[in-house]
C-alpha cells in the first residue's frame, strides 16, 4: 500500500523514472465511453495489440468498476502484448489504481504492469495458462467431472504406463482399467494421446496422488 501512497502523489515523476512500467493516463483527455462489466472487454480483447482506443476504453471501465466498489481498490488484470509485428509476445500483470484531485474526483489513472518473464522458470507455466485460457475455461467442467481414479489413470497413461502396466500397478483387471480409459475419453472428448497430454500439461493432472483402493 505504500508504493501505491507514492504513486498517488508522485504519479507522473515516477511514470518518467519508468516508462515501460508505468502508465499515467489523464482521465479529462480520455473520451468518456459507455462502460460494461470491466472483464468483459478486457477478456474480448485479451489477446490483441494494445492500441490506443483499447486502451482508453479498458481504462474508463475499470475506472468504472473501481467506482463502483470503492476507489482505493487496485483493479488487476493479464495482459497480452506486442509493440510490432515482428517483436515477441509479452505477457504482464497489470494493476490499476484511480488518483483523485482535491475535490475528490478521479483525474488519472495509474497503470504498472510487471513483465512475467522476469519470474524466470515459473513464466512457462503462466504462459502456456495464459495462451490457452478459453481452453481452460471452456474445458474446465470435464475435468471436474473426472473422478480420483479416472484423474490417476490419466496420470499413469501420461507417463507411458500400458492398461496391463496400469491394471497391475493399482490393483485392478485390465478390463476395468480400460473401462476407465472409455470413460476418460468420453468425459474429455479427446481423439488421441496428444489431445490427452494437453489436459494433464494445461491443468496439472500429472500431480495427482496415487491412490489406492
Amino acid at each position: 500500500m505504500e508504493t501505491w501512497d507514492i504513486a498517488n502523489k508522485h504519479a507522473e515523476s515516477i511514470a518518467k523514472l519508468f516508462p515501460d512500467q508505468i502508465k499515467v493516463f489523464d482521465l479529462k483527455k480520455i473520451k468518456k465511453c459507455d462502460a460494461v462489466d470491466a472483464p468483459t472487454f478486457l477478456h474480448k480483447h485479451i489477446r490483441e495489440p494494445l492500441t490506443k482506443e483499447i486502451w482508453e476504453t479498458l481504462i474508463w471501465e475499470v475506472v468504472d468498476f473501481l467506482m463502483t466498489n470503492k476507489m482505493h481498490n487496485v483493479y488487476c488484470f493479464f495482459y497480452r502484448q506486442k509493440n510490432d509485428e515482428f517483436s515477441e509476445v509479452i505477457w504482464t500483470l497489470s494493476c490499476a489504481k484511480l488518483n483523485i484531485d482535491d475535490k475528490g474526483i478521479p483525474d488519472e489513472m495509474v497503470v504498472f504492469s510487471y513483465d512475467l518473464k522476469l519470474l524466470g522458470e515459473k513464466s512457462k507455466r503462466l504462459y502456456r495458462v495464459l495462451e490457452n485460457d478459453e481452453f481452460i475455461k471452456e474445458n474446465f467442467n470435464k475435468v471436474s467431472s473426472l473422478t480420483r481414479r479416472e484423474k490417476e489413470i490419466i496420470q499413469l497413461l501420461a507417463s507411458g504406463m500400458s492398461s496391463p502396466e496400469i491394471a497391475n500397478s493399482v490393483f485392478l483387471s485390465v478390463h476395468t482399467v480400460n473401462t476407465h480409459r472409455k470413460n476418460i475419453i468420453n468425459k474429455l472428448h479427446i481423439k488421441n494421446f496428444s489431445g490427452l497430454l494437453k489436459y494433464v500439461d494445461l491443468f496439472d493432472l500429472n500431480t495427482t496422488n496415487i491412490i489406492s483402493l
